[in-house]
């Protein structure tokens, strides 16, 4: 994530490709930042005190929803440049403290074991065996899909019809690549095929964990309050900006007083 920041903060205005890249890193760091945030949270603690841990977490991220749009929108009006620069110290510091004080208070790396939980001493412990365990299959299926999914919906009716081959072709594989990643993962549960042959690899999505009402609850919630809060993010800020012309320091101010609602 901070790399992409230094790309994005140094791109020149003529090398949008440079600016690009290091968007589409900042992306991957922060998808990384979001689910290790998550591990921590969990780590060392029970049900009761993990709940606790996410509960504080989803306040400091509502608070930072909230106010970091205005930061930005009044950085941007100094330089854009600003928007990235103001991620890089934050970042150091962020690496320094889970460096020394994060690290010794985790449980640190856990022994390579079967899926199935049956107990196999034989295991090899490498480096190359825990990489092993990483679900590369079920990942490149579900990001693929979904990436071709949502890339047809978002170019039918705005950029070409909804007949057109450059949207039936995405969306058609799409689908198959997400039913193909369902498949997949329904294969791994313990004592199915690909678990059988490769007994230490962990799915991606447990799919036993999708027939409990609770997760489902949980999906659904997410799914909901995800879809208000980037409905706010991205198209409210943009009717502020572009129909009713107001600066970016105003629009993201209009935005605040949707965040109460999102957050209750």
């Amino acid at each position: 994530m901070l790399l992409g920041s230094v790309l994005c903060a140094a791109a020149p205005t003529s090398a949008f490709a440079m600016f690009l890249v290091g968007r589409a890193l900042q992306g991957i760091g922060c998808a990384g930042l979001l689910i290790v945030t998550k591990v921590i949270l969990a780590d060392k603690v029970n049900l009761k005190e993990n709940a606790a841990n996410n509960t504080v977490f989803t306040i400091v991220a509502g608070i930072g929803y909230s106010i970091g749009p205005v930061i930005g929108a009044y950085l941007t009006e100094t330089s854009w440049r600003w928007c990235f620069i103001i991620n890089i110290p934050i970042g150091v510091i962020g690496l320094v403290l889970a460096h020394f004080v994060l690290r010794p208070e985790l449980l640190g790396p856990q022994e390579v074991a079967r899926a199935d939980g049956v107990p196999d001493p034989a295991l090899s412990q490498t480096l190359v065996a825990r990489l092993s365990t990483i679900d590369f299959g079920g990942q490149f299926l579900f990001l693929f899909g979904m990436g071709l999914f949502v890339l047809a919906l978002t170019w039918a009716g705005s950029y070409y019809p909804w007949q057109d081959v450059r949207i039936l072709a995405p969306l058609v594989i799409g689908v198959v690549l997400l039913v193909a990643f369902a498949a997949w993962e329904y294969l791994l549960l313990p004592g199915n095929k690909l678990s059988n042959r490769s007994p230490t690899k962990k799915a991606m999505i447990p799919m036993k964990l999708l027939t409990r009402r609770n997760v489902g609850l949980l999906i659904y919630v997410n799914l909901v309050t995800g879809m208000a809060m980037y409905a706010v993010l991205y198209f409210v800020a943009l009717y502020f900006t572009l129909i009713k012309e107001y600066s970016a320091a105003k629009s993201a101010t209009n935005i605040v007083y949707y965040m109460p609602g999102l957050g209750g």
